[in-house]
């Protein structure tokens, strides 16, 4: 007999919501969706092709709806609500990153799932797609060998997107900088390099004033290996659209690479110090699809079998801890920050 689909309840209905909902239907079934909006629930409801209940509060949803987990695509501001809840209600929980605003709240959520025996997995997709994840293969020490240093320059132009009208440019809201522009790269620099132990920022003069952060920011991350990694973002850079923006360059120990993103595809270049020449991947495929069938399949599959997932909610925390990390250094005028941030927290 056929073991029954997972039931899914979908919160936060908005474009990534709506975007994320085709690949949860390929391996579970959506029965229910929860948006304030009403009328971003009808349009995801259309787009999905679904009839289910519509809830504009998650309590009446995780207390009503007869699920099995909830996938939060939600803002940043309630992931750590929603998924207490959640927890609260026996419910597994899938959320998009980043995992929360701040390092307590992760712990918040962390605890939740644990005291009521659920799982929780946060959704980092960038270390998965393709491209990002043959990067991490080339650093095995048969091909490059580690990272000793790596360098992203995330200066691009976010005029386009009109956050400063939204609760991404809030940091109260949004968690700051990072949160918006950077989480991604910060999460897949830890797939690469490890563990950090200290992160030292800097903020630039202030750029566009409808940010309600400084919207240039500088951070070196040191890790427990000893590499280095540099993330530098900047908000109002007309040559890059935000996808041109995030190639990163790496010295390795046996050699180097280096990544030149595409609006329509990606170009990897890798050599070895005992190379002639330099070595040439494109990948035509950005490898989105790859990525969220990965994640999401591996969190139905770590519900139903409880196989080992591919993420868990380690790599959200760390990732937030790195963020808040690098704004707590930049306000603080580039002072060193000494990771664990919150030691008092740690298991």
């Amino acid at each position: 007999m056929p073991r029954a689909r997972l039931r899914l309840g979908l919160i936060g209905c908005g474009n990534f919501g709506k975007h994320l909902g085709r690949y949860l239907l390929e391996v579970a079934d959506i029965g229910a969706l929860c948006d304030p909006q009403p009328t971003g629930m009808e349009d995801t409801a259309r787009h999905l092709g679904l009839e289910v209940p519509r809830f504009t509060d998650y309590r009446d949803m995780v207390g009503q709806a007869n699920l099995d987990a909830v996938v939060i695509t939600a803002a940043n501001f309630v992931h750590a609500e929603i998924t207490i809840a959640a927890a609260q209600a026996g419910l597994h929980v899938f959320c998009e990153k980043a995992m929360a605003r701040t390092v307590p709240e992760c712990w918040q959520m962390v605890r939740a799932c644990r005291r009521h025996g659920v799982k929780l997995m946060i959704g980092h997709k960038r270390r998965l797609r393709p491209p990002w994840a043959r990067m991490l293969e080339l650093t095995d020490d048969s091909c490059l060998g580690p990272v000793l240093a790596v360098t992203v320059c995330e200066y691009c132009d976010n005029r386009p997107y009109e956050f400063f009208d939204t609760w991404w440019a809030r940091p109260e809201l949004g968690g700051g900088f990072f949160h918006m522009h950077g989480v991604h790269v910060i999460d897949w620099f830890r797939a690469l390099c490890g563990d950090a132990r200290r992160v030292i920022a800097l903020h630039g003069p202030q750029h566009d004033v409808r940010y309600r952060f400084r919207d240039i920011i500088h951070a070196n991350i040191v890790f427990a290996s000893g590499a280095l990694a540099a993330i530098n973002g900047g908000l109002s850079f007309p040559i890059h659209k935000f996808r041109q923006s995030q190639g990163p360059w790496a010295e390795c120990r046996h050699g180097g690479f280096k990544m030149v993103p595409h609006l329509d595809h990606i170009d990897l270049y890798w050599q070895r110090l005992d190379d002639a020449e330099p070595r040439h991947e494109r990948f035509d495929d950005l490898g989105f699809d790859a990525a969220y069938r990965h994640e999401v399949g591996d969190f139905v599959a770590w519900v139903q079998d409880d196989r080992p997932p591919c993420l868990t909610w380690v790599e959200g925390l760390r990732c937030v801890e790195l963020m808040e990390a690098a704004h707590r250094s930049a306000e603080a005028g580039g002072a060193a920050v000494e990771l664990p941030l919150y030691p008092d927290l740690e298991d």
